[in-house]
């Protein structure tokens, strides 16, 4: 059973963004997804939906990442309930290790979508729920927990080896008998690989010094946005309060007597690239995450449990800390915090934060990066 080609283009695209749409309106749904904000990490479907005829399996993931707020304020919450329910199941169903929790949680976002399905032929949107690919993924938990998670049995894998072995060794031939070139260039490409897999080995069994679970970061070794002036961090960046926020900083973290002014110049970067350590449930690999500055978006900042904890802020300002102020190892970051995290909203469970002011300015700060955790 193909997960990826039977859930996501099949009961999402074929079914529940039809269904939607019809409840709500296509232009409708066309400019929401226009106007759906900018965020790192996220697809921004600046031409729509309505004009692509053909969706790649990259897409329906991007769609499915903003469609609980594409329908949030369109629809009623009978059909936004179970919308959430039929997303939370794809989402869950994508694990690559399961528990008796996840089998748990998975087999009650069906029961929740099936429990109450009959908003849509109330609508007028269906007449019957009839249809084969909404009976297959009645069967996912039992397969899952008799063969194991469903990402073993998708078709990316094969997808995946077909780039690796065929099409790369192709391209690493001069396209004259290739089949003796494509072969040997595997051969090598299989000792790289086992040589990999060795020191993968040898750094195991060596003493860490680095905790396993630990978020490194990285910038650009040359910063783009050079000398810049204050004007210019404030007009440019929206930093208004840089001044401010960089004096209160130099007093509490900084032994330097020196107090910024408008004559000096700053090095700021484009971005910080975050290395967050794997998921267990997702996959083995560690996760990349972007915080971009311009134009500035959200990060969550004091780490807790969970969103436990955590306060929403808005990167203005990726910096270097001049030198006449002190010598620092790491950059630091201007943010503008918004209010702190309350109870999400019952239909979407989804956070509903504002910009948290003081006399009506934007609350401001300056903070290490290494404080910075994206959310």
């Amino acid at each position: 059973m193909a997960l990826d080609y039977l859930t996501i283009p099949g009961v999402f695209k074929d079914h529940l963004v039809k269904w939607c749409t019809q409840v709500i309106g296509k232009v409708e749904v066309n400019a929401r997804f226009k106007a759906m904000s900018l965020y790192p990490g996220l697809w921004h479907f600046k031409k729509g939906i309505l004009f692509v005829t053909q969706w790649t399996g990259s897409e329906h993931k991007e769609m499915e990442k903003i469609f609980i707020g594409i329908l949030t304020g369109a629809v009623c919450p009978e059909v936004l309930t179970r919308a959430q329910a039929l997303l939370d199941f794809i989402y869950f169903s994508q694990f690559q290790l399961h528990t008796s929790k996840t089998l748990t949680k998975l087999e009650n976002c069906l029961k929740m979508f099936h429990k109450n399905k009959d908003v849509f032929v109330k609508l007028g949107i269906r007449e019957h729920f009839n249809i084969p690919k909404l009976h297959a993924i009645l069967h996912y938990v039992e397969s899952i927990r008799s063969l194991g998670s469903a990402d073993g049995y998708n078709s990316e894998s094969p997808e995946r080896l077909h780039i690796d072995f065929a099409k790369a060794a192709y391209r690493a031939s001069n396209k004259r008998d290739y089949m003796e070139q494509m072969a040997m260039w595997l051969q090598r490409q299989e000792a790289m690989w086992m040589k990999d897999a060795y020191l993968l080995w040898l750094a195991e069994t060596l003493p860490v010094a680095v905790p396993v679970n630990a978020t490194s970061w990285e910038v650009a070794k040359v910063p783009p946005f050079r000398n810049l002036s204050l004007d210019h961090l404030s007009s440019q960046f929206g930093a208004g309060d840089f001044v401010i926020a960089l004096s209160i900083y130099l007093r509490e973290a900084m032994p330097s007597l020196i107090r910024p002014n408008t004559l000096d110049r700053f090095n700021a970067y484009r971005q910080v690239v975050l290395t967050l350590p794997p998921n267990r449930y997702l996959s083995n690999q560690t996760r990349t995450s972007r915080i971009q500055t311009t134009p500035a978006d959200r990060d969550a900042y004091r780490a807790g449990e969970g969103f436990a904890g955590l306060c929403p802020a808005q990167v203005r300002v990726v910096f270097d800390l001049p030198p006449q102020f002190g010598r620092l190892a790491h950059p630091l970051a201007y943010i503008e915090w918004f209010t702190p995290l309350g109870r999400p909203d019952p239909l979407t469970g989804m956070h509903i934060v504002k910009c948290s002011t003081c006399n009506r300015r934007r609350n401001a700060e300056i903070v290490s990066i290494h404080d910075l955790v994206l959310g």
